[in-house]
């Protein structure tokens, strides 16, 4: 499992930042995203599903003081370089 966080970052950049991790990951893998800025959080969700990538809400860990963290999984039929362009 990857892992990317995105704390302490505004909109856009979690989403440029996710969207670069996803390019890279390979169907079998997953991207665990940590970040603490909300608008942020209903951004990759709204995108991602968008893509055909599943979302998960994960458990926020007890220090994360507000914030989330999501488990993203490629869709079944995807490439590497697929949404890479986006």
């Amino acid at each position: 499992m990857e892992r990317v966080d995105v704390t302490g970052e505004v909109c856009p950049r979690p989403a440029l930042i996710v969207r670069r991790r996803l390019s890279e990951l390979d169907r079998d893998d997953e991207l665990l995203v940590r970040g603490d800025y909300p608008p942020a959080e209903s951004n990759l969700r709204r995108t991602c599903t968008k893509r055909g990538y599943e979302v998960e809400d994960r458990p926020t860990p007890e220090d994360a003081d507000g914030g989330f963290e999501l488990l993203i999984r490629p869709p079944a039929d995807s490439n590497r370089s697929e949404g890479a362009d986006d």
